[in-house]
């Protein structure tokens, strides 16, 4: 892992070492732009040669090695490369290996300097400065979530408190004489007030008039509409054991921070047996291990290895790192948990910033070399161990490993900024209730007599139904997602998605030890089918209601049933960071935590969110028709960013015509994928044909005046940010982006003169070339805007390497 530091320190000790050697720099040998041989300079002379094996070039347009030799007086320090070609304007990478298959540097060569970067393209004249510089930024903090489907008093109150609080950060009075909390209440109880009178009208005969949950449940299912029952809260739980390969159990119980009870109990010890009440009793939620774990005494806690670097940091999207120690009980698979854990300027616990945290699973782990040795430092012999994640887990934001302290405390230079945990399981919050019972199933009720008679004089009596739907006496029953072992990190603390996705956890066994199953309906059930449905009613009563001997089995008079079942459901559940610091075992552990805030929690849908759903969604559209239904069904694939239909006329038929923008990461079949995907929604009759949108690159050339006191490349180098890559360090989105194009969007060019007139430093803007690669013409820079076609994109992404693209020009005047 390639880390961000200001402080580069490897060169030096490497050149105070007696036998390690490393990459000086690289030079590209040739005219400038056409160089096809490179001098590459080691930082003294080697023993033997790197051969053309040992020498792997990498990055852009692909370029061969035909030969390497040393040059110059003997003993020599540079290395004349040939290579068949020159490269593009990609940035390369040449690397030092020990062979043609092998991924470690020469056995003399330092791991750390056996590979540099280069450009064959910086030869080339430019007014900025070449070097780029590397920061790592701070994201914004997350804007507040607000609840907007609130129905109660608590509800508005909570929602109008959140509000206020983002308005007026100052304002945190909590009294209830406060002329503010009495607004707030005031509003609030007007507010449930009015949604009361909406649900008093209320009956049972229709979907939009219904007051149980239970009737708007059923009417929805009649028109295709799965009702969402919620989840329960999930998290990360870090153990630390004093044994190695101890198996952590399933179901162990982790329970909220309690004062004066220390993090490991053991039920058989008699001397907690106070504690353990009070810990059980403290009325918070309890979270259960949904796997097995095996534990390690080296996963504790793992520091990070920099390689002798300071003032280091993974930066935002990193997918790796190098771990101290050889850690070979991590696997492919392992999660760990990365965390800041000391103010990066005070290196005190209390000033680390508790967002920074995540969650990762790791892809690989390598603790041995090629030769099977265990991976240690070439400089010290440290041992370490490098790790990798996938991509979903990337980081969100840059994690600090080492830094400067401030000059408040003492301005030393310290590590262990951030560590990673192991021993990381996963949990999620419910409690079992075992073997509950549910009483006896009555006789069924008297049959009434039917009115009339027959031609023989008799009258046939009806045939009725046990009336057995028993209440389970505790709730909410928990609803939890299945686990997936191998799935991303990111990805376990999801929120819901699909409501038939969560299942209810609960299983009823009758006196003739036949085990009975939940359904989500019993339509698809026969009338040997052991199962049930589980109904919950608004204030989170679950009722059970059995099939009728058509669908699903019935119950039989005087049969008795037990349930066992979990509680604990929806966002109620929810704890914070560092909230988990309890368990109850007999196993060798030292203490619990979790570091991430439990999440994925949904809230039962409220009656209202049915009411408003459920007529609609047996609306989902599946067919094309019109040019907009092919845009929309296209854009269902995340690989596709912009889509648009057009119906024509071929002669013979209609022919539907969808243009698509792919994504960067879509694949190259993607029109082939499309195609087939959007088959069978067309009409009969009509064709389907899948194209690439229309890319219209622009040309557009700016004349810039400088402030006498500012230098042109810096001036330069803004605009160029600020138009075309965006600021890496505060996270503006470039002027230029594609993203910011669409089909037939007109281009103005106020905004390019506004944006540029913007940059620091800048005294005038004046706009000298605004128009279309394909059809140059001064009339758009006269009329001030580009109109482009319904099925065009305008680009300007000033892309070497596609100059068909667009092209963006600055022509400076001024500054220094």
């Amino acid at each position: 892992m390639t880390y961000l530091c200001s402080t580069q320190r490897r060169r030096a000790q490497v050149l105070a070492h007696s036998s390690l050697n490393g990459i000086d720099y690289v030079e590209v040998i040739g005219a400038p732009g056409c160089g096809s041989d490179l001098d590459l300079t080691l930082l003294r002379p080697p023993l033997v040669a790197p051969s053309v094996d040992q020498i792997y070039i990498s990055g852009g347009a692909p370029v061969n090695v035909l030969s390497a030799q040393m040059i110059g007086d003997v003993p020599s320090r540079t290395l004349r490369i040939r290579l068949d070609s020159t490269g593009d304007f990609s940035t390369y990478t040449l690397s030092l290996r020990a062979g043609e298959n092998a991924q470690d540097p020469p056995d003399t060569f330092d791991p750390r300097l056996s590979e540099v970067t280069f450009s064959f393209k910086a030869g080339c004249s430019s007014v900025a400065d070449c070097y780029v510089e590397s920061c790592c930024n701070e994201n914004a903090p997350p804007v507040p979530a607000i609840n907007y489907l609130a129905k109660d008093y608590d509800g508005f109150r909570q929602g109008m408190l959140d509000r206020m609080s983002v308005l007026m950060p100052a304002w945190n009075e909590s009294h209830a004489a406060d002329v503010g909390i009495t607004l707030v209440e005031a509003m609030a109880y007007v507010a449930d007030r009015l949604s009361y009178m909406q649900d008093a009208v209320n009956t049972e005969a229709y979907l939009d008039t219904a007051r149980s949950r239970i009737s708007l449940r059923r009417h929805a299912r009649l028109v295709d509409y799965r009702v969402g029952e919620g989840c329960n809260a999930r998290s990360w739980v870090c153990v630390a054991t004093a044994k190695d390969a101890l198996l952590l159990p399933a179901g162990t119980n982790f329970y909220v921070r309690t004062a004066g009870v220390p993090p490991v109990l053991s039920p058989d010890n008699p001397s907690q047996t106070a504690l353990l009440k009070a810990l059980l009793s403290n009325g918070q939620p309890v979270y259960a291990s949904m796997a097995d774990a095996l534990l390690y005494q080296e996963q504790n806690a793992i520091d990070f290895y920099t390689w002798s670097d300071t003032n280091c940091c993974l930066p935002q999207g990193a997918v790796g790192a190098t771990l101290s120690g050889n850690l070979t009980t991590l696997q492919a698979g392992s999660v760990l948990i990365l965390e800041e854990v000391l103010g990066a300027k005070t290196g005190k616990p209390d000033d680390s910033n508790r967002v920074h945290r995540w969650a990762v699973r790791l892809t690989e782990v390598r603790t041995s070399d090629d030769e099977g040795k265990p991976l240690v430092d070439p400089f010290n012999s440290a041992p370490v161990t490098e790790v990798t994640w996938g991509i979903a887990d990337a980081l969100p934001f840059p994690l600090c490993i080492s830094s400067t302290l401030d000059a408040e405390h003492g301005g030393n230079t310290i590590s262990g900024v951030s560590r990673a945990w192991g021993n990381v399981v996963p949990v999620d919050q419910g409690v079992w209730v075992a073997a509950e019972s549910l009483g006896t199933v009555p006789d069924a009720p008297e049959a009434p007599v039917s009115s009339g008679c027959t031609c023989s004089g008799s009258t046939d009596a009806g045939v009725t139904l046990v009336r057995y739907r028993p209440t389970l006496a505790s709730g909410p029953v928990t609803f939890q997602l299945p686990f997936d072992p191998l799935a991303a990190a990111s990805t376990f603390l999801n929120p819901l998605t699909d409501a038939s996705a969560a299942k209810p956890q609960i299983t009823v066994m009758d006196d003739n030890d036949r085990l009975w199953t939940p359904q989500s309906d019993l339509l698809a059930s026969d009338e040997e089918d052991l199962v049930f449905v589980l109904e919950i009613e608004d204030g989170g009563a679950a009722s059970l209601r059995f099939g009728d001997g058509q669908y699903g089995a019935a119950v039989d008079p005087g049969q008795q049933f037990v349930a066992t079942y979990r509680i604990g459901n929806g966002r109620d559940g929810l704890v914070g960071s560092d909230a988990l610091l309890h368990t109850v075992t007999t196993l060798p552990l030292i203490s619990v935590r979790n570091p991430l805030p439990a999440a994925a929690a949904v809230d039962a849908e409220s009656p209202e969110h049915i009411r408003q759903h459920a007529p609609f969604a047996f609306e989902s559209q599946l067919r094309c028709v019109t040019e907009d239904d092919y845009a929309v069904a296209a854009l269902q694939d995340s690989d596709i960013t912009q889509a648009r239909g057009t119906m024509r006329w071929t002669g013979s038929w209609y022919a539907g015509f969808v243009s698509v923008e792919p994504a960067s990461s879509a694949p190259s079949d993607l029109a082939t994928l499309t195609l087939s995907r959007l088959d069978p929604l067309r009409m009969m009759g009509t064709g389907l044909a899948v194209e690439d949108a229309i890319i219209v690159g622009l040309r557009i050339t700016l004349a810039v005046c400088v402030a006498s006191n500012r230098f042109q490349s810096d001036v330069y180098t803004a605009i160029m940010r600020r138009f075309l890559s965006g600021s890496s360090c505060d996270g503006n989105v470039a002027v230029l982006k594609a993203e910011n194009f669409t089909f037939g969007q007109t281009v103005y060019a106020s905004p390019l003169i506004a944006a540029a007139q913007a940059v620091d430093g800048v005294v005038s803007v004046r706009l000298v070339r605004f128009e279309r690669m394909d059809e140059p013409s001064s009339t758009p820079r006269q009329q001030g805007y580009l109109t482009m076609g319904r099925l065009e994109i305008a680009r300007c992404d000033n892309d070497p390497n596609r100059r068909d693209h667009g092209i963006f020009s600055l022509q400076m005047e001024g500054g220094r």
